[in-house]
């Protein structure tokens, strides 16, 4: 059965209406509760009248049932289990802080939803559906499937880990949304915003009006697709000044990472190291940004926050520049990188400096790249950010500095002069 065709009330008197998701259905106070599917309509009606008194009166019957046994592990039993594994893992640098801060938030919403002392393993695929119903309307479709991917992690680990006997079963409704409505999202988005990379004309202007740490932050993010995070983990050691070589495997993945700093990017950094304050904290006395306080640019807490300072400024120079839209962040000099880049049709070359992970048979065999496709690459976002068209004549003329001026003009002007 389709949730297009869907059933009759069994009789008239039924109180419950067959919800498109494949369950009876009550709105109750203003919110829609589910007591079974529809091939099990007494079953539904045993349900609603069951828990209708204790719902109007303003409680979740399922916050109140009671584990089965002693030996039976409750929702909240579970969670517990799980991020404390997390969190040994974390401990241990396996995962980061932010991504157990998001395993924390998304045992909180299961909690939350199904009650301390429901029994795990008696949740069964309309609990889930309801659960998939109670997502906030303002979460997007990644947000959602990030949700519902953690949350099935947590029962995965407490299945293999023997904490519940099996895993349970989600059913159809509890899935991460398809690629197809995330790619309509992001269509209805650039419809409306236009898409989130920079033009080479706005990132001049944000350039001509930056320097320290900002102006060499997005240069790098520019240069090769550096992230904020990037930025406040690059430490002086990491570049070679006089050759021009980032050569570090990426710290998120640990795929290797190599690529040319261009001379512009390398003056830059140099610059804000001179403007940099001492370090607040002598573990940080190496980094090339620091903050006026004396703190990274970039940081990750303890509890998963992310302290992030050049983003910020970036958001800021947007505004004052009125660049900035809906999506639009520090990252989005990473996706600009990526699109300049490929360009070259040199996609093996574009992922190595980035730090893309590359899961084809060529990577197996490939032993590694030669040090002038990457140089050429770096080469091809450079004059694709710095040459302009001479409004007067219409040359394209190449050039970094800020008081730019069209050769073409000037020797015609000179040999004007001349005659």
């Amino acid at each position: 059965m389709t949730t297009t065709q869907r059933p009759a009330k069994p009789y008239k008197e039924f109180p419950l209406f067959a919800h498109p998701n494949g369950q009876w259905c009550k709105k109750i106070k203003g919110k829609a509760w589910y007591f079974g599917q529809w091939e099990e309509h007494e079953a539904a009606l045993q349900k609603y009248l069951d828990e209708v008194d204790a719902i109007r009166a303003g409680r979740d019957p399922r916050r109140q049932r009671r584990a089965v046994s002693r030996d039976a592990v409750a929702v909240a039993d579970l969670c517990n289990l799980f991020l404390e594994a997390m969190d040994a893992r974390r401990a241990s640098g396996q995962i980061s802080p932010r991504h157990f801060a998001d395993y924390r938030h998304s045992c909180k919403v299961l909690v939350d939803y199904f009650g301390r002392y429901v029994c795990a393993s008696t949740l069964k695929a309309a609990d889930f559906a309801g659960l998939r119903q109670s997502f906030p309307s303002t979460w997007g479709p990644t947000k959602t499937g990030n949700e519902i991917k953690r949350m099935k992690t947590a029962f995965r680990w407490a299945a293999e880990s023997e904490t519940i006997p099996a895993l349970p079963n989600f059913g159809p409704e509890f899935k991460q949304p398809p690629k197809a409505v995330i790619r309509r999202v992001k269509q209805d988005r650039q419809s409306r915003h236009g898409t989130l990379d920079f033009t080479a004309e706005e990132l001049r202007g944000i350039l001509n009006g930056s320097d320290g740490s900002l102006r060499a932050s997005v240069l790098l993010g520019i240069n090769a697709g550096f992230g904020a995070a990037d930025c406040g983990r690059l430490r002086v050691n990491n570049i070679d000044f006089e050759t021009g070589w980032y050569d570090l495997p990426r710290r998120k993945t640990a795929i290797p990472r190599r690529f040319y700093v261009w001379t512009e990017t390398r003056a830059a950094i140099r610059d804000a190291m001179a403007q940099r304050p001492v370090a607040k904290n002598q573990d940080d006395d190496e980094l090339c940004f620091l903050t006026g306080y004396g703190n990274p640019v970039w940081r990750e807490n303890a509890s998963g926050s992310v302290s992030d300072s050049v983003g910020k400024a970036l958001l800021t120079k947007c505004r004052q520049l009125k660049l900035h839209k809906p999506g639009r962040s520090f990252y989005s000099l990473r996706r600009t990188y990526e699109t300049v880049a490929g360009n070259t049709k040199d996609q093996v070359a574009v992922n190595f400096a980035m730090g893309h992970s590359d899961e084809s048979m060529a990577a197996v065999y490939r032993q590694g790249i030669d040090d002038q496709r990457l140089i050429d690459v770096a080469e091809h976002v450079r004059q694709w950010l710095w040459t302009r068209k001479c409004e007067a004549c219409g040359e394209k003329q190449f050039s970094v500095s800020d008081q730019w001026t069209c050769e073409s003009c000037e020797k015609a002007n000179l040999t004007e002069k001349s005659s």
